[in-house]
């Protein structure tokens, strides 16, 4: 059994010009400022190796990056670190699956905490190139035991979600390295989706325990426009954004977040030439009946080519807004001319999670 660490922050030796790069087109910036611990080993090396810890993980572990690169994440564990749970995570790792364990580990000056890791393999067609981690300190006071379980419940799903965003995004990023030599636009198109991935923590931390678990779709959906209308910088493009108060489980919140993202993008990116002004709507609204929301995003740009037939055909993007759209239930009409474009998602209240309006 491990010793519990002592004497964390030194070098390790490990020789960082030969290091395994972090995954290929995601940002380092992105990831270090991340609101959750967050590290990936190298699959490839013996012992799978760290190969990134971001900054959350050095504030809760208290161990620096400089020590830990290199080094297999078992410098975590201690005497008291229950072996069967360690051979939990070695059989995962061992068969390249999934796995969420509460592990007793230990921070660089000795003290215990009870770390909920989510551990989770990234692949490369068949092969496993990469394992990330994502952690957080999982409260042990009895006084808060019902709260803690209740948040607990919701970070398992937010983990969840995290894991599949950034193994979709590393699937997009070989996908698109293959399709474009453009590498500007394609980490700008990037830095969105992460962008509306940092949103939906934000957001679901304001909520806090009187959401029961669910999110101000509309809240969320304007805090989404907002920050990609700043990050793609087309400041002669005027946006108004009009929503109505939906509520939606976190799960269908990122769908409708990701959405949001590739329709926004889509329409600044393509519907206007640089320095063009314009004006973009974005609009959510219950329909008539109550039973359905409906997501708008339309501007007065060029309009889609004549010859495209978007997004049954067209690029990357496109191909995402019909899965995230089939994955919510929803149906989409595009309406397109030489005033511009207008996309409508009409999605069940009953696949958002939720009937009930914002308080």
């Amino acid at each position: 059994m491990d010793d519990a660490p002592q004497g964390k922050n030194s070098t390790n030796g490990f020789d960082h010009t030969n290091a395994p790069p972090v995954p290929e087109g995601i940002s380092r910036d992105t990831m270090d400022f991340l609101p959750f611990a967050l590290v990936i080993a190298d699959a490839q090396l013996p012992d799978l190796p760290l190969v990134y810890v971001n900054r959350a993980f050095e504030r809760i572990t208290g161990f620096n990056r400089e020590f830990v690169i290199g080094k297999n994440c078992r410098f975590l564990q201690g005497n008291d670190t229950n072996p069967a749970d360690r051979q939990l995570i070695r059989e995962a790792l061992e068969s390249g699956r999934e796995i969420t364990v509460d592990i007793l580990n230990y921070r660089a000056d000795g003290e215990p905490f009870v770390n909920r890791l989510l551990i989770s393999p990234l692949r490369d067609g068949d092969t496993v190139t990469h394992f990330l981690g994502i952690q957080s300190e999982h409260p042990t006071d009895s006084a808060f035991a019902e709260r803690a379980a209740r948040l607990d419940e919701q970070l398992r799903e937010v983990q969840h979600r995290v894991k599949n965003h950034l193994s979709l995004l590393l699937s997009l990023i070989r996908l698109e390295s293959r399709r474009t030599t453009d590498t500007k636009d394609s980490l700008g198109v990037l830095a969105n989706r992460v962008e509306a991935l940092n949103m939906l923590y934000d957001e679901f931390s304001r909520s806090g325990s009187e959401g029961k678990g669910s999110i101000a779709l509309g809240a969320y959906v304007s805090r989404v426009c907002s920050a990609l209308n700043m990050i793609d910088g087309h400041r002669e493009v005027r946006m108004n954004l009009e929503t109505d108060e939906v509520r939606a489980t976190l799960n269908s919140a990122s769908q409708v977040g990701l959405l949001v993202s590739e329709l926004l993008t889509n329409a600044l990116q393509h519907g206007f030439a640089q320095d063009e002004a314009g004006e973009v709507a974005v609009r959510l609204w219950r329909d008539d009946s109550g039973d359905h929301a409906c997501l708008q995003v339309a501007d007065n740009g060029r309009g889609i080519p004549e010859d495209i037939d978007w997004p049954n055909t067209g690029n990357l993007g496109a191909r995402i807004v019909r899965d995230l759209t089939t994955r919510i239930s929803g149906t989409f009409a595009v309406e397109t001319g030489g005033d511009g474009t207008t996309v409508t998602i009409t999605i069940p209240l009953s696949a958002l999670g939720s009937q009930q309006a914002d308080a």
